[in-house]
């Protein structure tokens, strides 16, 4: 995109995201598995109940795409996008042009280990920051517990009594007495709802994002915004360090052409 004069940010934006968009199709099955076996602890663990009792990561993914199908894997998928994406391209873009800022400061290539770790943190910070609305709402929508239902005896509006009898129905699946609560997948989320929090009740992200703000203000929002912030920043820190030094040694071991005519 560079090479074709397209304006850097927008050339950054857009890689950030569409790297993250090849990689989901890894890392959210990967959530996925890796969420419920922490949830689950050991096997036949006797001090929590989660719902999950996997011998192994083989037979969980086993156990899951038998139990419930091969797209359970991948749960979560769109909200993790909507999330994840947009903070993919932020943190390319600032990383970059930090890195951009350091090398006219250094007037070198070469910025040095502190810089490169300062920059690839205060790109991931930066961008962490600014989508934790995105991760506020993933989360509520995907860990919130379905309201219990009403108690036998109390009286109920007659829509609710003939949704009742319609469950009667023979070919009906009987009720499950079990709470529903989906998982929340992709890097680990800061947020926590705070005490008496609504039920979003939605699968829209952009309705959950409306309900949050009316309920909680901006405060809502930027709920856990420090341990989100400190979290991109060191994850975003250390792998842009690793990054660009794993670059420099492959550049050593195959020099690109013209390099070694030019020594």
């Amino acid at each position: 995109m560079l090479d074709y004069n397209i304006q850097p940010h927008i050339a950054y934006l857009t890689a950030g995201a569409i790297g993250d968009f090849a990689a989901s199709i890894v890392y959210v099955p990967s959530e996925v598995l890796k969420t419920r076996l922490q949830l689950q602890g050991r096997h036949n663990n006797p001090y929590f109940k989660s719902g999950y009792n996997y011998k192994s990561t083989f037979d969980a993914v086993k156990t899951i795409i038998q139990a419930e199908g091969p797209s359970t894997l991948f749960h979560g998928y769109g909200a993790t996008l909507f999330r994840d994406l947009p903070f993919s391209a932020l943190q390319f873009m600032f990383y970059e042009q930090f890195q951009s800022w350091s090398r006219q400061w250094k007037r070198s290539r070469e910025i040095g280990t502190p810089l490169e770790i300062l920059t690839g943190a205060a790109g991931g910070g930066l961008a962490g920051v600014i989508t934790c609305p995105l991760d506020v709402v993933k989360t509520r929508l995907q860990t919130q517990i379905e309201p219990a239902p009403p108690p036998v005896g109390k009286e109920r509006p007659a829509g609710e009594l003939q949704s009742a009898a319609k469950s009667t129905h023979p070919k009906a699946a009987p009720p499950s007495h079990e709470q529903h609560r989906n998982i929340s997948t992709s890097s680990p989320s800061t947020h926590r709802p705070r005490p008496g929090a609504v039920t979003l009740d939605t699968s829209s992200v952009f309705k959950g994002l409306r309900i949050i703000y009316k309920t909680e203000g901006i405060g809502g929002w930027f709920r856990g915004v420090g341990p989100r912030g400190v979290w991109t920043s060191v994850q975003s820190g250390c792998m842009f360090f690793l990054y660009q030094s794993i670059l420099r040694q492959l550049e050593i071991w195959s020099p690109p052409e013209g390099a070694e005519a030019s020594l």
